[in-house]
């Protein structure tokens, strides 16, 4: 019988062990506010694409991407109540920054419902996934190309929070990307560069997202060092009989 080192086994099932530990798959927001909601927008009732509260943006080279979420920072009406409202993804009419808003190309739209809080201006956050926004989550976005997404048809009270006060020309600057992406322009009713009053420039509180790629295996040091060790001893006494 040829030798097998008692040792090796061990060491060898040690290594395989560290080879099939993983990196968790992670959130990954691809456009999200970076400032503190002072201000809300009312969520337009009309039922047309261009009444709207919306983001234009572009996705980044290594695309296709998935959304998995959409996250909004929201303020309550007058009273607790249940509130739907439309979210959907748009073309854009242009790339050009402060100047893009949504085109008549509708990518994906869902329905969505929330209860307000009891409290009457109330801000609060609510993210929508697959079960509320199945036919976004199903929309994949492209790489290297403009979309937008919007909000309205809201049948109810509400408002999306807002970070107001920013200078003219740099909203733009007060979203985090990620992916690749850029922001081109924050709108209302389809008018570029939003304004909400003289000399504010808003940034809307809309974030969205996908999940990094699946978990894969990961090698550390320790396994490669185990497996090195591991064959040494099998070569050193591979000629040799003994029982374990």
């Amino acid at each position: 019988m040829r030798f097998v080192n008692c040792l090796c086994l061990p060491l060898v099932t040690m290594a395989l062990g560290l080879f099939a530990s993983t990196v968790s798959a992670g959130v990954v927001n691809y456009v999200a506010p970076s400032g503190a909601a002072n201000g809300s927008s009312s969520i337009q009732s009309g039922t047309t694409y261009a009444t709207n509260l919306g983001l234009a943006f572009k996705t980044g080279a290594s695309g296709p991407f998935d959304i998995d979420f959409v996250t909004l920072s929201l303020t309550s009406g007058s009273s607790s109540s249940s509130v739907s409202f439309k979210i959907s993804i748009h073309g854009t009419d242009n790339e050009t920054a402060y100047s893009a808003v949504a085109s008549s190309t509708v990518h994906a739209t869902d329905t969505v419902t929330v209860t307000t809080p009891v409290a009457s201006n109330t801000p609060f956050d609510v993210t929508f996934t697959s079960a509320e926004i199945p036919n976004i989550t199903n929309f994949q976005l492209q790489a290297n190309t403009a979309y937008s997404i919007i909000l309205n048809s809201a049948v109810g009270g509400i408002a999306l929070r807002r970070t107001q006060g920013l200078a003219d020309g740099t909203t733009n600057g007060f979203y985090t990307v990620s992916s690749g992406f850029t922001m081109l322009d924050t709108f209302r009713n389809n008018t570029p560069n939003y304004s909400n009053s003289a000399g504010s420039y808003p940034a809307f509180h809309i974030s969205f997202g996908g999940t990094a790629g699946a978990p894969v295996p990961e090698p550390t040091t320790m396994a490669l060092w185990t497996l090195l060790v591991g064959g040494g001893l099998v070569r050193n006494y591979r000629n040799k009989k003994s029982r374990c």
